[in-house]
């Protein structure tokens, strides 16, 4: 795979009025007459969106599935109910079937488009979402979005499944496919069904069970003058679109590309490639947890410039090695008090800890509560807090979180500090958990299967709960289990009594695709025998691997249990995100990094302590008098890094310059043809002390909210 850049995301605060074919409309039909009157969900008409030139009205030969509710059962495929054609164009459309009379006035559910309905099972509707859109000229695919509607008398009142992602480009040679990949374990496309008896909104629940093309969106740029099904509202000048691809620079042409899509997917980013009649490609790399697309709302890209990345290969198997430290341990309001554990002298781990001084566990006051969350969700002084870089990538290795009480402590974070916690782990970081710090990466207990308002998700499964203080089970690994690459257990692959009290167990962790365990539980005398663990996930090669455990072996300073505590942080720890490409430099540019946390443009935001930003550049053949240019923008040292073919960290580089100077340049009489990496890391951080709420920083605190500096690569 190739990669590069990142791009802000903005959020349109207004509703789109996605349904039926877009165009001018006409006056409604009588009511009166026999069938349906259906009509497609609009945007208010106080709002104004990307789209709000055009209405939502019915094509002359849309045709709609009805399912008469007390008909449904195994193989009942409802009733196809086509349009008055004379409706066509209009906002209102009068819907008959001679073979469902006896469905008027009588409780049904719909579905629009037909050819996306599966059937119905139960108060649930089937759909089939398409893997394949296709452009439609400053507007969306009517084929792609679906829409469910329930009876009220002879009324359908449709309303809309999904949301709208918009992406724009300038100066585009000629585009004929986009593709829309997201960067965790979620369907874009695929099986998905509708609970009718919903009372305010319908839910689309895409299928757990996803495969790895399902990932990716693709949206065909075809040529409209070869379609007669209606996808396209207009082609454009004749010049403009030809031979199935749009020219981007032509004047008129589209430049806006509009992708329907499951609500509540894209929310931990995702990468747009466009392809090109030529051969050259584009790829932007989006990563933020505010991006989730909303039913019947539009997620605008803002309009970038086209340039080529197809001679530059991104690397997508180089782990980011580059952090403030190795560990942070979360002993705060309602976790167990622990200062230190003994694995970070096992493994040599630079460490700090967030904890209360109150000798009692789980007793906080408020003043502990807003020390607590002021140093992970920030300050002036650190915007970000302590478990982010400013550009929101992860500024530890990996994060533990103790046992203790997980409502206590998952609500003391409340959700600033939770989705911290979140944005940590989608961006790269890893998590390990035991007993309440499992729970809290949680969606939830089992028993109820609700969503817990107080948990982060991260692993997005229910957990089981033992209910049972003090009993000490054996672990038994499996004997494929990655953690026997680190230590043998005695050959038996079994860690003797571990303590457990009350913490979750795994008995369904099989419900999450992508989950591993790491252990299961061996202890016949209760319910959890057999059951799992330990388990282990990483959902994407850009997220961390969070680890969740039910016992407690975090205090053994020795033996078994101690090497099993120190395999699951080396673990965790490789299975990091991958380093990333901030953006490609382009041959006499100036790149500005000068933007801070709050700009909310992480592809142009400062680096911060000891972190490296990462950049590319394709150098062709024949290249002469190349210049590589670092300037910081403030009295902070930043190292300059060049490697070919790699990500350019200090032990991987093959040129740099290290040393306080604000300038920086690496120069060449000439290079090799092929993909060179820039880094610059900031080598300043700040002085760890200890305070009543364990991190406390002095020193160049200024480092907090990075280092602005520019870099430039110039060649002949």
């Amino acid at each position: 795979m190739k990669r590069t850049g990142y791009f802000h995301i903005a959020l349109l605060a207004a509703s789109v009025a996605l349904g039926a074919c877009n165009q001018t409309g006409a006056e409604l039909p009588d009511p009166d007459v026999k069938g349906f009157v259906a009509s497609q969900e609009k945007s208010a008409s106080d709002t104004r969106t990307v789209l709000d030139s055009y209405s939502v009205l019915w094509s002359a030969d849309d045709t709609i599935t009805v399912f008469k509710a007390s008909l449904i059962a195994d193989g009942y495929a409802g009733c196809k109910v086509g349009i008055d054609p004379a409706d066509g164009g209009k906002p209102s459309g009068r819907f008959y079937n001679p073979e469902c009379e006896d469905y008027y006035g009588s409780l049904c559910y719909a579905a629009y488009p037909a050819s996306m309905c599966t059937g119905a099972e139960g108060s649930n509707l089937k759909f089939n979402l398409p893997a394949v859109q296709y452009w439609r000229d400053n507007s969306f695919d009517s084929g792609a979005n679906p829409t469910v509607a329930v009876t009220s008398d002879k009324e359908l009142n449709f309303k809309n499944l999904c949301g709208l992602l918009a992406i724009s480009f300038s100066g585009a040679p000629a585009i004929t496919e986009i593709q829309l990949t997201t960067l965790v374990e979620e369907a874009l496309w695929g099986e998905g069904s509708v609970d009718m008896g919903y009372t305010d909104v319908p839910v689309l629940k895409m299928s757990q069970s996803i495969t790895p093309e399902q990932k990716t969106l693709t949206l065909k740029i075809d040529n409209p003058a070869l379609q007669d099904d209606g996808r396209f509202v207009s082609n454009g000048t004749a010049d403009a679109v030809a031979d199935g691809v749009i020219a981007g620079d032509h004047p008129g042409a589209a430049s806006t590309y509009y992708f329907v899509v499951p609500a509540g997917s894209l929310g931990q980013g995702f990468v747009v490639t466009a392809k090109c009649a030529d051969g050259t490609y584009m790829q932007k790399y989006a990563t933020s947890s505010n991006a989730v697309i909303e039913r019947s709302t539009c997620v605008e890209m803002p309009e970038f410039e086209y340039q080529d990345e197809s001679e530059i290969e991104i690397r997508t198997d180089v782990i980011n090695k580059a952090f403030y430290k190795d560990l942070v341990m979360d002993s705060g309001c309602g976790l167990t008090n622990n200062k230190t554990i003994p694995v970070t002298n096992y493994l040599n781990l630079s460490t700090e800890t967030i904890y209360t001084e109150d000798e009692e566990d789980y007793v906080f006051t408020d003043e502990g509560q807003n020390a607590q969350n002021r140093l992970i969700c920030g300050t002036a002084n650190d915007e970000n807090g302590v478990l982010l870089y400013p550009d929101g990538e992860p500024r530890y290795r990996m994060i533990y979180v103790n046992g203790g009480i997980a409502t206590r402590h998952g609500r003391s974070l409340m959700e600033a500090g939770r989705e911290h916690f979140r944005q940590y782990f989608f961006n790269g970081g890893s998590y390990l958990g035991t007993c309440a710090g499992s729970f809290i990466a949680t969606y939830g207990i089992i028993d109820s299967y609700i969503a817990h308002n107080g948990y982060m998700g991260i692993w997005p499964g229910y957990a089981s709960d033992t209910s049972t203080p003090h009993i000490y089970p054996d672990y038994k690994l499996p004997d494929d289990c990655p953690l026997l690459k680190y230590y043998d257990f005695g050959g038996d692959h079994r860690i003797k009594e571990v303590r457990h009290h009350n913490g979750p167990y795994f008995e369904h962790w099989d419900m999450v695709p992508g989950t591993e365990v790491l252990a299961y539980n061996d202890y016949p005398a209760y319910k959890f025998h057999t059951f799992a663990s330990c388990i282990a996930y990483n959902p994407s090669i850009y997220s961390g691997r969070v680890i969740l455990l039910g016992g407690h072996p975090e205090l053994a300073e020795s033996g078994e249990q101690l090497d099993f505590f120190a395999a699951l942080c080396r673990y965790a720890m490789e299975g990091g995100g991958i380093a990333k490409v901030k953006g490609i430099l382009h041959n006499g540019q100036t790149r500005n990094m000068t933007k801070g946390t709050s700009d909310n443009d992480p592809a142009f935001t400062k680096v911060g302590d000891k972190q490296c930003h990462h950049f590319a550049f394709a150098l062709p053949e024949g290249a002469r008098n190349i210049k590589v240019r670092l300037e910081a923008k403030a009295d902070f040292n930043l190292s300059l890094r060049l490697a070919k073919g790699t990500f350019a960290f200090k032990e991987d580089a093959q040129y740099a310059v290290e040393n306080p100077d604000l300038v920086k340049e690496l120069k060449f009489d000439s290079l090799s043809k092929g993909t060179w990496y820039v880094g610059v890391q900031c080598e300043d951080t700040v002085n760890q002390t200890f305070g009543k709420y364990g991190i406390a920083y002095s020193g160049k605190t200024a480092v907090l909210n990075g280092v602005p500096y520019s870099i430039t690569v110039s060649w002949e």
